[in-house]
């Protein structure tokens, strides 16, 4: 059952799309704070699958469905092709002139679990890389296509005036706004203190996660992030958060080279697209990487809510690199 057949694996397909950049963006932040960077090159899969075998307990379902969706990407880099879904899950279909059957990702890291030789990726990705330099040996002409999927570099992006007002409006009103917390402006200093800074005011504000939601007025993405409250306007009008979604979303673009985007919800926008309403990015203030191939989309209300969600082990200075 790929995303050919029937409007369920359609829908499937759709939502492993849309998670995917929240699963990785997670895998990096919580599952690998101490572990390889996410380079996609095939290195990087040995030292996932060792961080995966060195789980105590072993991995919970949400480290096995990110490293999943990392590991796809690592093949779809190398075998060109798109994602699919079967009756087991998640599926790599590597660029047709291959020959190959659909890779279950699911079912590799099912099997890396199992063996526990810390080569089940690599062996696949060499299997894979083999193939293509087969079919190069005799189409020198040749290279596998890739689809694009959420993980791929999205390129420059057009600047939406909405989105401008509202930066400038938050940059004017941060001194105010940082004045009236605890430290002032020398806690909120841009730097991995001020992220702590801003982590002790959220928890303090909203012990639970309806306290934050009643105040919140952006929807959050799918995925590690359930629905929220959806608002007549993209943008906080709480004043607190407001200022908080403002200033966690600068230091993103001032230490991980990120940059603000808005796609506005366009109901006749075609699905799949940027401004498709069905786009858990689209409609809300987030930052991303625009030209990096390991890219990340950052929605910063939804890392505030995911504070108060997670709890104590969740920490605002994981989003950057540095700080880690």
């Amino acid at each position: 059952m790929d995303d050919d057949h029937g409007g369920t694996g359609r829908a499937m397909l759709e939502d492993w799309l849309e998670d995917l950049p929240l699963l990785v963006a997670r895998l990096e932040r919580v599952h690998l704070t101490d572990g390889p960077a996410l380079d996609y090159g095939p290195g990087s899969l040995a030292a996932l699958e060792q961080v995966l075998l060195a789980e105590p307990g072993g991995p919970d379902e949400d480290f096995t469905r990110a490293a999943a969706g990392y590991l796809g990407e690592v093949l779809l880099g190398t075998g060109g092709g798109r994602w699919g879904v079967d009756d087991t899950g998640p599926v790599v279909l590597p660029d047709p002139a291959l020959g190959l059957a659909p890779l279950s990702v699911g079912t590799l890291v099912d099997a890396a679990l199992a063996e526990a030789s810390g080569e089940v990726f690599g062996r696949e990705h060499s299997r894979l890389a083999a193939a293509v330099a087969a079919v190069r040996s005799e189409r020198s002409d040749w290279a596998p296509h890739k689809e694009v999927s959420p993980l791929d570099p999205i390129g420059p992006q057009s600047d939406d005036p909405a989105l401008t007002a509202w930066l400038r409006e938050r940059r004017a009103a941060f001194p105010a706004w940082a004045d009236q917390l605890p430290g002032g402006r020398s806690a909120y200093d841009f730097s991995p203190a001020g992220l702590d800074a801003l982590e002790r005011e959220v928890r303090r504000r909203y012990p639970a996660v309806d306290a934050f939601d009643a105040e919140a007025t952006g929807p959050f993405p799918s995925g590690p992030f359930p629905s929220g409250p959806f608002p007549t306007s993209p943008f906080p009008t709480s004043p607190f958060l407001a200022g908080a979604v403002w200033y966690l979303g600068e230091v993103v673009c001032l230490r991980c080279d990120s940059v603000w985007l808005h796609w506005p919800v366009d109901p006749a926008a075609e699905p799949g697209s940027h401004h498709h309403p069905d786009n858990p990015w689209s409609g809300i203030p987030f930052t991303h990487q625009p030209h990096r191939r390991d890219a990340q989309a950052f929605n910063p209300l939804a890392e505030l809510r995911g504070l108060v969600r997670y709890g104590d082990g969740y920490h605002l200075r994981n989003v950057l690199p540095s700080a880690r």
